[in-house]
């Protein structure tokens, strides 16, 4: 009782429950909890007066439990106050900082960029909220919450209270959050230079570039974070079935072939990190590493009707005037593109076509930043002891630098050239680039 307080029994005066009385025989008995305890002759001597009755060991012992109960109840009292007028206190700050970004940050933004930011924010809350709507309005915290938020919206700017008004609950909730973010990153990012216009402007792996671009582009974040969580749902339910039942072993070679068609499924950056982590067999067990080799095979191609259209848009002629014979079907398709056998117009001569997968420098800049941003929290919450900002970071340079076709042929070049000098000449080469029909999305 003394070290439970208050947790153990509703007070420790209905437990610990003292009182005296003496028996016809001259015994005194002592109540304790609804049983008696009898003491005869002067094994338990306690006077009817209270002074005497606070000098008996047993007493003393009752006393003190009454009194730590009081002190301990009084803390309790004190701790609760205090924590509540601290969150009324950080809500109160909360609350204005908020209406200060009210009062200073539409007039200071242009009409145009808060609108883009609401828009962003409410078509990223109807793909993530849309089925959360009824536990907001029959939740009674979230319910208030929500006409809190929605009325603070309405004070920031009229535009905001036809655009919320028509939305359903989980779905402004959701929109404004992401308004919040929009408009306080609007705010920092007075004076500083205007985020780039590519992830990737020099065309190289630059995960600080990528993060201002697609801070300027939130939705998209948060819809493919939402994608590849949906489609990884099932197999992380069925890794965690087998964890718990002990088949982690049992059921490895059915889970890699899972895992490589989730991979395939998520697109060609995931497909490439699971590329190479086939190779991994000092992380992998033999299972997995199985498993991920069959992505070399599983790589869909993209239409052939898209590829001409590349063809085409880098070349700057149409595709029958540079090529007399171009097949319906790629002869070979990988994670970054795909190899056509086609005939060159000019003088006949059959080459191989290499080209570019449509906006996959975007795609993969998108996947890299979302790996990389949940990269630390995965880190923490398994407690991996190793550098998965800096794995990322790996990959995304390498996956980048395959996309520049141009330093593919330099490379392809300079191999020819220097294997002159070596025992392999006439063995080993590598086939002369086109340059006229060689771009950097196409290289043939």
């Amino acid at each position: 009782a003394i070290l439970l307080g208050p947790y153990a029994f509703p007070s420790v005066e209905a437990f610990v429950s003292s009182s005296i009385s003496t028996s016809k025989s001259g015994q005194q008995n002592v109540q304790i909890a609804g049983r008696t305890r009898t003491a005869a002759g002067s094994s338990l001597q306690m006077a009817s007066t209270p002074s005497t009755l606070f000098t008996d060991p047993f007493a003393k012992l009752t006393s003190k439990i009454v009194e730590t109960e009081q002190t301990v109840q009084s803390i309790e009292r004190t701790a609760v106050e205090t924590s509540a007028k601290e969150t009324l206190g950080v809500l109160d700050r909360i609350s204005g900082i908020f209406d200060g970004i009210a009062a200073d940050a539409v007039n200071a933004l242009p009409a145009e960029t808060v609108q883009n930011i609401v828009s962003s924010a409410i078509s990223a809350a109807k793909d993530v909220a849309s089925s959360l709507d009824t536990t907001v309005t029959g939740n009674a915290v979230l319910a208030p919450v929500y006409l809190i938020v929605k009325s603070k919206l309405a004070e920031l700017s009229p535009e905001l209270t036809s655009e919320l008004g028509s939305l359903p609950p989980a779905v402004a909730l959701v929109a404004s959050a992401g308004i919040t973010y929009g408009l306080i990153t609007a705010v920092l990012s007075f004076g500083k230079p205007p985020p780039p216009r590519r992830p990737y402007p020099l065309g190289r792996y630059d995960a600080a570039s990528a993060r201002a671009y697609f801070d300027t582009r939130l939705g998209d974040v948060i819809a493919r974070g939402v994608e590849v969580g949906a489609l990884s749902a099932k197999f992380g339910l069925g890794l965690l079935s087998d964890y718990l039942g002990g088949k982690l072993d049992e059921n490895a070679e059915r889970r890699a072939l899972e895992l490589s068609t989730l991979l395939t499924e998520l697109g060609p950056s995931f497909i490439k990190v699971g590329q190479s982590l086939s190779i991994r067999t000092d992380l992998l067990s033999p299972a997995y590493v199985r498993g991920l080799k069959t992505l070399q095979d599983q790589v869909p191609p993209f239409p052939t009707a898209e590829a001409k259209e590349i063809i085409e848009e880098e070349l700057g002629k149409p595709i029958d005037t540079i090529f007399s014979e171009f097949p319906s079907e790629p002869v070979a398709a990988a994670s970054l593109g795909q190899v056509y056998r086609a005939r060159l117009r000019e003088d006949g001569r059959e080459v191989a076509i290499k080209v570019q997968r449509p906006s996959i420098m975007n795609q993969i800049a998108l996947d890299m930043h979302v790996i990389r941003e949940i990269a630390p929290i995965l880190k923490r919450t398994f407690n991996l002891n190793t550098d998965l900002v800096g794995t990322v970071d790996a990959w995304g340079l390498g996956f980048v630098d395959e996309l520049d076709y141009i330093s593919e042929a330099r490379s392809a070049e300079e191999f020819t050239e220097s294997i002159q000098s070596t025992p392999l000449a006439g063995v080993v080469s590598a086939p002369p680039v086109i340059e006229e029909a060689t771009t950097g999305k196409i290289l043939t």
